[in-house]
């Protein structure tokens, strides 16, 4: 039964939502519409530090059309936050970013309630700004929260495995450098929304687009002061997410204001709000330092990672935790120590982002390959394949890894580009070609700690199956590859599956779609309870078709003897006949690894399901003139486990490229004294379908992973992480210069040749 060929799995079926997104028919949050709906506006600080004085919002609730006012006072419960509950939802006595709430209304109209908000005075004693993380770990820094007890330093942590003097007392060489990246904007095309309601009963439903319903569910519950049975959350059709719609932003405000007028409220966020409130990618200062011997054998790592964390935690010490275990990168190294530092500042507000923390080390790690292979004199690809990890070695926190294509990622992608003919390019003459790559190692969920998932499965009376499920989809194709596993596992068309999520009043709980867990841990929710229900349905055939119900299986709409697949019954026949005689064919699955957990003394211990491997090659051309470049090529092998979808696959390897394209070339938000300068995409560059390569190859390599369902790892976050240390590599090698910080701008390419003011970094 378990070997039988796969029907559903490894095809590309099509998202169902994709014809109406194209024709415009999709049902966002922005087009929910109530009788009686109220419109919210936010008073934001508009500075990054300062103490409140006072705030007086008589003259806006006399306003036209406004309906309710709120401020600090109003909150029942004014803290929360993901890990530390250092966020207030509206501020009372301090603000911290220039994004902080102050207060809050709602009117008859948009405009009413704008209009109103800039009616509200709010009196300030401004303080000094840490702008910085540098400046905030210095002597007589200003704090940034008063009441934590570590100023503003808000984590530590390390990643000890060996001992790395050691290993550097028995290298040749030791290669040390410093590697900057910037912070980094979402930019979904959709904003931050919401819609709140209030039924008779006093019953909570808000309308969110948001990755983790059950978390805005909990703090909903939590700063509302209302039992969790009160409080649904529904999360619907979604631009685009992207890490960045986790928490809490505005669904606080919009219940407060319905709890408060019994009338629908929406609030939203404009695109400059995007820019100066929600979150972004940690910037991190990473300095990473090597030994190795002339053979290349990397013998210690010692990285220091230090993060600017905004004014608040949120996800930050995950992001330094995650960021440090894959600094090392995807090499067998036996002595590493890598340590992070996570400060709070006045510069906005950080949070998680798509490759979360690794992103930003990956890109330090693979600079520094680059620069330990010239010092030795041997090829790139050929350094990277020497201390390549393989399945059974150990992760840098000590667990083993149980499936990996790194190997066949960097075959495949090398193959692909043809990295030894364009080895030859040209390096000479205005106009120069390089090539440049990047390999990488990313975790699939845990993180020291299991995160379930569970889901419900009904076989109907037709024999369709619906299965329910907390997992939700904002745009990553979720729907259809839990719908894939699911008709894999019963043996039925992937047509008769339908899929119910988002909705916490109906689902079972689940943390959310966050850390590439989904297609694996969520899949075995789904998997677990479709295997239960079919159990179910087996049982009831084995008495029909006298057999034993492990020699029966399900195909094509039958029910049959394996041994004897003559003997068979229609499905729905068995079915009908079930819910005839009373039995309703129905199954909960869970599952909960009870393998996890880690010191966190020095992150050892087993810390990830499993972990994906990747490889990309770039090729540039430079005008050493102007600092201008394009990417002619690039090629992304991602080794996912088994692929569920493919053509799901390689959009989220190409949409996963293209975000780390527009961090490694062109995407900065520009800050001066805590205030964002750029607030809108004329001034913040994403790349658009011009800039990108002009040939992009996807390669999917299938390790299967003997933890997941079918084989699957996942691929959503990972497809970020290599993409601008490949075409970075690659400029640098055109240019013969080093560049280290992030992005790479002509102005940076110029600088790196020395051509521009600041410090050149030629190569010695």
């Amino acid at each position: 039964m378990n070997d039988r060929p796969l029907h559903s799995l490894g095809k590309s079926y099509p998202r169902e939502d994709g014809p109406e997104m194209v024709a415009g028919l999709s049902q966002f949050v922005e087009d929910i519409q109530r009788p009686g709906m109220l419109y919210g506006a936010v008073v934001r600080a508009g500075r990054p530090h300062a103490r409140i004085l006072g705030v007086d919002a008589s003259r806006a609730a006399k306003a036209p059309g406004v309906a309710c006012v709120l401020t600090a006072a109003d909150v029942p419960v004014n803290s929360y936050g993901m890990v530390i509950t250092d966020q207030a939802v509206l501020c009372g006595d301090k603000v911290r970013y220039e994004g902080d709430p102050v207060a809050a209304l709602c009117a008859a109209s948009w405009e009413q309630a704008e209009s109103a908000a800039r009616l509200v005075r709010v009196r300030y004693e401004d303080l000094p700004a840490v702008t910085g993380p540098e400046e905030a770990l210095r002597p007589g820094s200003p704090r940034v929260h008063e009441s934590h007890p570590t100023g503003n330093v808000v984590f530590e942590g390390s990643v000890i495995r060996g001992d790395v003097e050691k290993g550097f007392a028995e290298a040749d060489l030791i290669v040390e450098a410093r590697y900057r990246t910037v912070p980094q904007e979402h930019a979904s095309i959709e904003p931050h929304i919401t819609v709140a309601e209030v039924d008779p009963a006093g019953r909570l439903s808000v309308y969110v687009t948001s990755q983790t319903p059950f978390r805005i569910q909990a703090d909903l519950a939590r700063v509302l002061k209302l039992p969790l049975s009160k409080v649904r959350v529904v999360s619907c059709v979604s631009g685009g997410a992207f890490g960045g719609k986790h928490e809490i932003m505005l669904e606080s405000l919009a219940s407060l204001c319905a709890l408060k007028t019994r009338r629908p409220v929406t609030f939203r966020m404009s695109r400059e709000e995007e820019f100066t409130v929600s979150t972004v990618r940690h910037a991190f200062t990473i300095d990473y330092k090597s030994g190795v011997t002339r053979e290349g054998k990397i013998m210690a790592v010692h990285v220091r990672s230090l993060l600017d964390g905004g004014a608040y935690c949120a996800a930050g010490n995950g992001v330094g935790a995650k960021g440090a275990l894959m600094a090392p990168g995807p090499y067998v190294i036996p002595n590493v120590r890598s340590d992070f530092c996570l400060t709070y500042t006045n510069n906005g507000f950080a949070g998680a982002v798509r490759g979360f923390g690794a992103t930003q080390t990956t890109f330090a790690c693979e600079r520094h390959m680059d620069l330990i292979a010239r010092r030795l004199g041997i090829e790139p690809m050929e350094l990277r394949r020497r201390n390549a990890m393989k399945t059974g070695d150990p992760a840098h926190s000590g667990d083993a890894i149980t499936s990996c294509g790194l190997a066949e990622t960097m075959d495949k992608a090398a193959t692909a580009i043809g990295w030894d003919e364009i080895g030859r390019g040209r390096r000479s003459g205005r106009c120069r070609r390089g090539r440049g790559m990047a390999a990488m190692i990313y975790p699939v969920a845990g993180f020291g700690q299991a995160t379930p998932a569970a889901a419900f499965a009904r076989v109907n009376p037709d024999a369709t199956l619906t299965v329910i499920t907390g997992i939700v989809d904002v745009g990553q194709g979720t729907n259809v590859i839990l719908r894939q596993i699911a008709a894999e596992e019963l043996g039925i068309p992937f047509e008769h599956v339908h899929l119910v999520n988002g909705d916490t009043s109906i689902a079972p709980f689940d943390p959310g779609s966050t850390g590439s867990r989904v297609a694996h841990v969520g899949g075995l929710g789904v998997k677990k309870a479709v295997a239960e229900v079919k159990k179910k349905l087996l049982a009831k055939a084995a008495a029909a078709l006298e057999a034993a119900p492990e020699d029966l299986d399900i195909a094509e709409g039958e029910v049959f003897v394996v041994s004897a697949p003559d003997r068979k019954k229609r499905l729905a026949e068995i079915a009908q006949n079930s819910y005839k005689a009373g039995d309703i064919l129905l199954a909960e699955g869970l599952h909960h690894s009870k393998d996890m957990g880690v010191n966190k003394a020095n992150h050892q211990g087993k810390a990830f399901e499993c972990y994906v491997f990747a490889t990309q090659c770039a090729e540039v051309e430079v005008d050493t003139e102007t600092g201008e470049y394009r990417v002619l090529r690039l090629v992304a092998a991602h080794d996912v486990g088994r692929a569920i979808n493919p053509m799901n696959v390689e959009g989220q390897i190409e949409g996963g490229a293209s975000m780390g394209f527009g961090l490694g070339t062109s995407e900065i938000i520009q800050m001066k004294g805590g205030r964002v300068l750029n607030r809108d995409f004329r001034d913040y560059l994403i790349p658009t379908s011009e800039d990108m390569p002009g040939t992009f190859t996807s390669l999917i390599v299938e390790a299967l992973e003997p933890r997941g369902p079918f084989g699957v790892k996942g691929v959503a976050e990972p497809s970020v992480n290599p993409t601008a240390p490949a075409v970075v590599n690659a400029i640098c090698d055109a240019i013969g210069a080093e560049i280290n910080d992030l992005p790479a701008t002509p102005e940076a390419v110029l600088r790196a040749m020395g051509k521009v003011a600041g410090k050149a970094r030629k190569r010695s």
